[in-house]
């Protein structure tokens, strides 16, 4: 059994097609992924249409760094959080005003988090204004989903040390300004856990970092999924991280229909893929498919309660 824990659906060609190839691959479980408000809307529609008894389909919502800028710029950051709130569902009698879909379907929060790959041409005062924007939207899901006790898909490029920071800043237990603050930036290669109450965690989706980053985001509590980019030969600090990590803190996706893993690079994505992508693992680790596959099943289903 597979969990594609990272997919965007409303984008795959011959979805129909598609998701009966992922069962045929063994695939049990698929997240596909909100990245603006309107794909998030996509996204709980598809999970609602397409799920069944042996392939369920979940939900995340959420506004990407990039994806959703003109959803923010066109509505404003508050609104734009409102309006991905009514999304959620509002319901008047809870005790936030706020539910998640009775129906289990939503589990996360996100794709979120910060991307600083921006145009080399722009101004710096332009610069610095996108990244103020895109932390200050960051920050705004990061207390939706402490809101919600939901977990995090975070998106991450050329901006480790900034996403780092706000994560510890608006931790459960690393806000307090009484606490030590260099115990949230502590890198060590201990096991680590995630057994905290209400302790903000998620995932960093589409690893890209190296063992020092890994190693900071795993004592934040986060999880670490990989998608066909580890299979490439240009990811050699990507597979130093695979072959490192906790087992029980990594998860697998497809990304589709993007970042095809090798022997396919190129060609556009699909859930079935994963199984390439967890193939790749095994080999790394010198562990069996069954292993790599029984584990990151079990991972993801801890983290987002599915």
């Amino acid at each position: 059994m597979l969990v594609d824990s990272h997919t965007h659906l409303e984008a795959v060609d011959d979805l129909e097609g598609s998701l009966e190839r992922a069962k045929e691959a063994g695939v049990v479980k698929i997240l596909t992924i909100g990245s603006s408000l309107d794909s998030s809307k996509k996204a709980i529609e598809i999970a609602q249409k397409y799920s069944s008894s042996n392939l369920r389909i979940y939900a995340t919502c959420g506004i990407h760094p990039q994806d959703g800028k003109d959803e923010v710029e066109k509505l404003g950051l508050y609104r734009c959080i409102d309006t991905l709130k009514q999304i959620l569902n509002q319901d008047p009698e809870s005790s936030s005003g706020l539910k998640v879909q009775d129906d289990g379907i939503v589990v996360a929060i996100g794709e979120c988090g910060l991307d600083y790959y921006l145009d080399g041409e722009k101004r710096l005062e332009t610069v610095d204004r996108d990244k103020k924007f895109q932390r200050e939207l960051f920050v705004a899901q990061i207390e939706l989903a402490k809101e919600l006790n939901l977990p995090l898909v975070v998106h991450c490029r050329n901006a480790w040390n900034a996403i780092f920071d706000l994560l510890s800043k608006h931790n459960h237990y690393s806000s307090s300004g009484s606490g030590d603050s260099r115990r949230s930036r502590e890198v060590s290669t201990r096991k680590f856990s995630t057994s905290s109450n209400n302790r903000l965690t998620g995932v960093f989706h589409s690893w890209t970092g190296d063992w020092l980053a890994a190693q900071k985001a795993l004592g934040l509590g986060f999880y670490i999924s990989f998608s066909g980019i580890v299979t490439f030969k240009n990811a050699p600090e990507v597979q130093e991280v695979a072959k490192k990590m906790p087992l029980d803190r990594m998860l697998v996706e497809t990304d589709s229909p993007f970042l095809s893993p090798e022997p396919i690079r190129g060609e556009k994505n699909e859930p079935k893929n994963v199984r390439i992508v967890g193939k790749f693992l095994a080999h790394l680790r010198g562990l069996s498919f069954d292993i790599i596959a029984k584990e990151t099943c079990l991972n993801a289903q801890k983290l987002f309660k599915i």
